[in-house]
């Protein structure tokens, strides 16, 4: 999820809003959904508030929010926890 200007991308914010309407809700139960945050040094508020924005779209549409990526150090834990599950 790239960000631009300290939030999501507009092209994220379109997709997220596509889905409300035509997607019906619980309709992605059983899938799993991990979050790359790409940003320029991101801060702590960034990040949470995006976090908090795919949390709720992945509680929607019955995701399960695995977790998210935003700095190199993160990359090993989540790849551990998705090797885990598979």
């Amino acid at each position: 999820m790239p960000m631009y200007w300290h939030n999501l991308s507009g092209g994220l914010r379109v997709m997220l809003d596509r889905f409300y309407g035509p997607v019906a809700s619980g309709s992605l139960a059983g899938k799993d959904l991990y979050l790359i945050y790409q940003g320029a040094a991101p801060e702590k508020w960034m990040l949470e508030a995006g976090v908090y924005t795919i949390q709720r779209f992945a509680s929607l549409y019955g995701l399960d929010y695995k977790g998210c990526i935003s700095y190199r150090q993160d990359i090993a834990p989540l790849k551990a926890r998705l090797h885990q599950s598979i």
